[in-house]
Formats: structure tokens, C-alpha cells, sequence
């Protein structure tokens, strides 16, 4: 009886230990398998990364190719029924679809021409009196569009002595979260959140008028392809003597297909009135120097979505200036 309890401890103890190692080895292949399971997750998302950027890069390359196939029909001329705006582009690619839609770039006001004084460092091709204009005319009150002028010049100077209606580090440093004005042109338009008095009730109203270029990027305005509703900005680049009403009437009564060259809308009733020192004729073009493009990239992970920029160069090719990813 002895031996025979000896023999059940034994094989008692045998199959704990049987029963362990099967423990251990399902802990260690259920490990495997989270990693393994991991791996292949990450290579997923690493190729769906690399497919991203590839298809983005696609979608910009393809985007340059059409407007140059385009524009060089028409030397660059565009009207709001030209071909490049009418549909966007779409393609297929290994996850998903491209889109690519095409908007005029080129009309608007650029912050960084804006002239802060007489020296050469500080000077621009926009007065400050165009700029007040501009934003009078987009319906905001003067002492508002006086605000906003000076409060630019001053993030945008070298200076720490605040204009009149203007804010320098003083105005800044109580806030939430403390900072200065750089002493320095704008980077982007997304700078103008960080400025006094630019809300975005304000950005609302004028967000259509102004842009972020260059310092030295002063586009003419394309009179083909403005809109009703960017009269403040013809009327503020082209002339003192044109008020907003007048510019807009000019706008919405544009000859089907548009002006065929700057010197027939000289001849506009409005126009020819005014004498010619007291216009900027150079300010207007029936030409588009910028062309914008809406890139939205559609796969199984989401929707990448992106703005560009191509640019028109004194040989007429227009090549990428720039690009940002967007939300929403």
C-alpha cells in the first residue's frame, strides 16, 4: 500500500508539472501572438503611411502637369468658366481615390506688401491706406479697420513703440498665454489669430480679401475672376477714385467670357472717369498668377486633405509654391 501511494505522489507531481509547462507555453505563444499581432499592425500602419505620402505627392505633381497643360493654351488668361475650374480631377490609386480641385489664388491682398514706414527694410508695395480701405469697405467701421492696420504694422515692425491704435509686447503679455510680436513679416495667415483685433468674426469678413505671400509677391489682380463679393479689393488696388458699390457693379456686369485685355475694362463707364494718375493700372491683369488647389486623399484610414500653391514664373510654367495639410 505504501509503494502504491508513493506512485500516485509521483504521477500527482508529474502532471502539475505537465500542466506548468503547458501554462508557461500558452503564455509565451499567446506573447508571441500579441506580438506578432503588433508587428503586423504597425507594418499596416507603415504602409499606409508610405502610401500616403506617395499618393500626396502624386496628387501634386499631377496637379502642376494639368494647370501647365492648361494655362499654356491661354497664355495664363482664366475666366470663372475656364476648363480648370470646372470639375475637379479624380484618380484611383493603390488604397483609395485622389481628388484635386483647382481655385483662383491670385486675387487678394497680401499682408506681408504691407509698407510699415519709409526705409527700405520696412518698405512694401500696399499702403497702409490701401489695407484701411480694403477693410472699410468689407463693412468694418473705421476706428475697427484702423485697429487692425496698426495692430499689423506693429507685430510686423522692428520696433516696440505702439502706434496710435496698434499693440506691441504690452498688449500681449497679460494674456492667458504671454508672448510678443515678433518684429518680423507673417510666415501664414494662421499668424493673424495670435493679432489683436483679428477674431474670428473679423476673419469671417475678410478672410476672402487677403493672403500671405512673399514680401516681394504682389500679384496683379485678375479682372476676369474676381467676385461680387471681392469688390473691397478691387476697389482699395485700383483706385481711390472707385468706390466698393462701383467696383462691384464693374464685377457683376463683366462682358460674357470676360475682358479681353486691361484697356477695354479702362473703358468701362466707372473707369474711364477716373483720370489716369490716380489709378494703378499695373494692379489689374487678365492673367492668374497663383492657382490654388483642394487636395483630398481618400483611403480605408481616412481622409488626408491638403492645400497647395503653384505659382506662375516670368516664363509662364507654374510650378509648386507650397503646401499645408488642413483640417476638416
Amino acid at each position: 500500500m505504501k509503494r502504491s501511494h508513493r506512485s500516485d505522489h509521483e504521477r500527482g507531481a508529474t502532471l502539475l508539472s505537465v500542466l506548468l509547462i503547458i501554462v508557461l507555453m500558452s503564455t509565451a505563444a499567446l506573447a508571441a501572438t500579441d506580438a506578432l499581432a503588433r508587428s503586423v499592425s504597425v507594418s499596416r500602419v507603415s504602409a499606409s503611411r508610405a502610401d500616403s505620402f506617395w499618393a500626396t505627392r502624386g496628387a501634386l505633381s499631377v496637379g502642376e502637369t494639368f494647370v501647365n497643360e492648361v494655362l499654356a493654351k491661354t497664355d495664363g488668361a482664366l475666366t470663372p468658366d475656364s476648363l480648370l475650374f470646372r470639375e475637379p480631377i479624380v484618380f484611383a490609386y493603390s488604397r483609395g481615390t485622389i481628388s484635386v480641385r483647382f481655385y483662383e489664388a491670385t486675387n487678394c491682398l497680401n499682408l506681408n506688401a504691407l509698407s510699415l514706414g519709409d526705409d527700405e527694410a520696412s518698405a512694401g508695395s500696399v499702403s497702409p491706406d490701401q489695407f484701411h480701405r480694403m477693410l472699410e469697405g468689407a463693412g468694418l467701421f473705421n476706428s475697427e479697420a484702423q485697429h487692425l492696420v496698426d495692430s499689423l504694422s506693429d507685430w510686423m515692425d522692428a520696433d516696440t513703440s505702439p502706434r496710435a491704435s496698434g499693440a506691441e509686447d504690452g498688449a500681449y503679455g497679460g494674456r492667458a498665454i504671454p508672448h510678443r510680436t515678433p518684429g518680423q513679416r507673417l510666415v501664414s495667415i494662421s499668424d493673424l489669430r495670435a493679432i489683436d483685433g483679428f477674431t474670428p468674426d473679423v476673419m469671417n469678413e475678410i478672410s476672402n480679401l487677403i493672403c500671405v505671400r512673399s514680401r516681394s509677391d504682389d500679384a496683379p489682380l485678375n479682372i476676369n475672376t474676381l467676385t461680387a463679393d471681392q469688390a473691397p479689393l478691387l476697389a482699395a488696388r485700383f483706385s481711390d477714385e472707385l468706390s466698393t458699390s462701383e467696383a462691384e457693379q464693374l464685377i457683376l456686369s463683366r462682358p460674357e467670357g470676360g475682358w479681353l485685355n486691361v484697356g477695354e475694362f479702362l473703358l468701362s463707364r466707372d473707369v474711364a472717369s477716373i483720370a489716369p494718375e490716380l489709378r494703378r493700372d499695373s494692379a489689374l491683369s487678365i492673367r492668374s498668377d497663383q492657382i490654388g488647389a483642394a487636395i483630398s486623399i481618400a483611403s480605408d484610414t481616412g481622409t488626408i486633405r491638403i492645400d497647395a500653391t503653384y505659382g506662375r514664373g516670368t516664363d509662364g510654367i507654374y510650378v509648386l509654391q507650397g503646401s499645408n495639410r488642413r483640417s476638416g
